[in-house]
């Protein structure tokens, strides 16, 4: 009889991680290609569009799915410092696609491999900080702006 992998929690939630962290790639590169190509946006605008498009379903997945989180998200303990970590990738990023395209004036693919990289480089040390600040167990706040996030996160869409 064929034995289920059940690997153990935090093997687990690496690889819950690693592949949201592959959607979230896909979802960013699509994004800002897109931006580039459909928008005909320089480099940096796509790049802001992208990463400002794309940390809404990062989030999301990062708290339910990936560190399992239920109820409310906490604004100053969640949403806040990932928005954060995620601006520092962006930083990082819209630097860096700024110099490549001054500089040689690639095409779309080469804006899109400078931004992967950049936020390549952020991406391990954000896995650390989710883990032992951002999502760590604690008990929630009565915080009126700590329920709204998570209001606006649960909204269903309009009915037809």
């Amino acid at each position: 009889m064929l034995k289920t992998l059940d690997p153990p929690p935090q093997v687990a939630k690496v690889l819950r991680y690693g592949a949201a962290s592959a959607f979230n790639v896909i979802l960013g590169q699509v994004l800002l290609y897109c931006a580039q190509t459909v928008a005909g946006l320089s480099a940096v605008p796509s790049n802001v569009a992208a990463v400002s498009i794309g940390t809404i379903p990062a989030f999301l997945i990062a708290r339910y799915w990936v560190w399992r989180k239920k109820g409310r998200s906490r604004l100053m303990k969640e949403v806040v410092p990932f928005w954060a970590l995620t601006f520092t990738g962006f930083v990082l990023s819209t630097v860096a696609v700024w110099y490549v395209e001054r500089r040689w004036s690639p095409g779309p693919w080469a804006i899109n491999l400078t931004n992967l990289t950049a936020f390549g480089v952020v991406w391990v040390v954000k896995f650390f900080v989710l883990e032992k600040v951002l999502f760590a167990d604690e008990p929630l706040t009565d915080d009126p702006l700590d329920a709204l996030v998570d209001e606006m996160a649960h909204l269903e869409p309009p009915a037809d």
